[in-house]
């Protein structure tokens, strides 16, 4: 990805190993605070970040940021709104970015990825690019029965 998609030397793609707490809000805190030990200027907190089911609220990570001084942290959130891809715009977008109609937009769900990789259905590839994609699935495929989760979709998700 770095090497297709990105400007050359302005992207640094690392992971650290940490597992998910699910704690909302303060989480996002804390993924920045991490982010900023290792030196990030900024940190993408997306619709629900680090949330589990309907627990905490969509944004709530976002506002989290706004309780703290503005000067608390050198990491600076990035509060990314509903992204989807766009017919029309032929691309990825969000409600910031895109004009166009809910009718021409596809509201991406990593829950309905997560559900269709671990079912071996079909995933359109609007959801991420092919060799992202071709990953994932030969990642799913591998997991024994007993390695799976069962995903279940309800409320707004289930759309």
């Amino acid at each position: 990805l770095i090497d297709k998609y990105f400007v050359e030397n302005s992207v640094i793609q690392a992971g650290y190993p940490l597992d998910m707490r699910y704690a909302g809000p303060r989480e996002a805190l804390l993924h920045a605070l991490f982010r900023q030990n290792y030196g990030c200027s900024h940190l993408i907190v997306g619709r629900d970040h680090a949330g589990v089911g309907d627990y905490y609220g969509p944004f709530d990570a976002h506002h989290i940021f706004d309780e703290i001084p503005a000067d608390a942290l050198e990491t600076q959130p990035m509060k990314i709104d509903w992204t989807f891809w766009c017919d029309k715009c032929d691309g990825m977008a969000s409600m910031k970015t895109c004009p166009h109609d809910a009718a021409d937009r596809m509201l991406l769900s990593g829950t309905k990825l997560r559900k269709a990789l671990s079912e071996g259905e079909p995933v359109s590839e609007k959801f991420s690019r092919p060799e992202v994609l071709k990953i994932l699935r030969e990642y799913y495929a591998s997991l024994k029965d007993n390695e799976k989760v069962e995903i279940k979709l309800s409320g707004h998700s289930a759309k």
